[in-house]
């Protein structure tokens, strides 16, 4: 390697933005990745699925994976709690979690706590529904917009919960449905989306008929996010 070639990617990787971690009071963590520049920018709060490990430090890993999905788009901050069997998405203390650690990440002179929009995957969107109600009073107009993958809220209902989309109503959601999940048929997600539509809710529906469960079908659909939350969270 040439010296000026290592100069420049010293210099490079002095620029590039790190992943910083943050303690909640239950001692799990998350993860916080904040892209370099002046302005303060929107928070994505990103819940990952998988909620079947015991571990507590999951969203240190997924805001890793993410950021490389979304990071050079400069639009957000990027803020990634944890989730476990013990304490799923759709508890109260998950709720409490996230909005400690909203808090915390709104200390960051690179955030905007003031816009905030709450994101995931499978058992992630299923909590960003149920969480996205349950903390609407709490985040007082700080909540720009609600955006899910690979989701299905029958899986709220299986846990004797009950989510109505009219909790979201004036709070944009964007959905997005593979025609060939394995695991949520999109007839069912069909059926969601006009009870969405009914609730007043400004559902913006994305559809991929040849796209299974994981995040890796939806390639080309996350690539439209960084444009929506900059639309959306102004």
């Amino acid at each position: 390697m040439n010296s000026l070639l290592a100069i420049a990617l010293a210099l490079w990787g002095a620029a590039a933005p790190k992943l910083d971690t943050l303690k909640a009071h239950d001692g799990s963590t998350a993860g916080l990745w904040v892209p370099r520049g002046k302005s303060r920018k929107p928070l994505v709060v990103w819940l990952h699925g998988g909620i079947g490990a015991n571990n507590p430090a999951k969203g240190v890993a997924a805001a890793n994976n993410m950021r490389t999905t979304w990071g050079d788009s400069g639009a957000f901050a990027l803020l990634a709690p944890s989730a476990w069997p013990a304490s799923p998405w759709w508890t109260d203390d998950a709720a409490a979690r996230v909005l400690e650690l909203v808090e915390l990440a709104a200390r960051h002179p690179g955030v905007d706590g003031r816009r905030v929009v709450i994101a995931g995957v499978s058992d992630g969107g299923s909590g960003s529904l149920w969480i996205s109600a349950r903390l609407r009073a709490g985040l007082a107009g700080r909540l720009k917009g609600v955006a899910v993958w690979s989701t299905d809220p029958d899986v709220l209902v299986m846990q004797g919960l009950t989510w109505s989309p009219a909790a979201l109503k004036g709070v944009p959601l964007r959905w997005t449905a593979g025609g060939r999940d394995r695991l949520y048929p999109l007839e069912r997600i069909h059926l969601w989306w006009d009870e969405c539509a009914r609730e007043g809710v400004d559902v913006d529906r994305h559809e991929d008929p040849v796209a299974d469960h994981d995040l890796e079908f939806h390639k080309a659909d996350l690539a439209l996010f960084p444009a929506w939350v900059r639309a959306r969270a102004k």
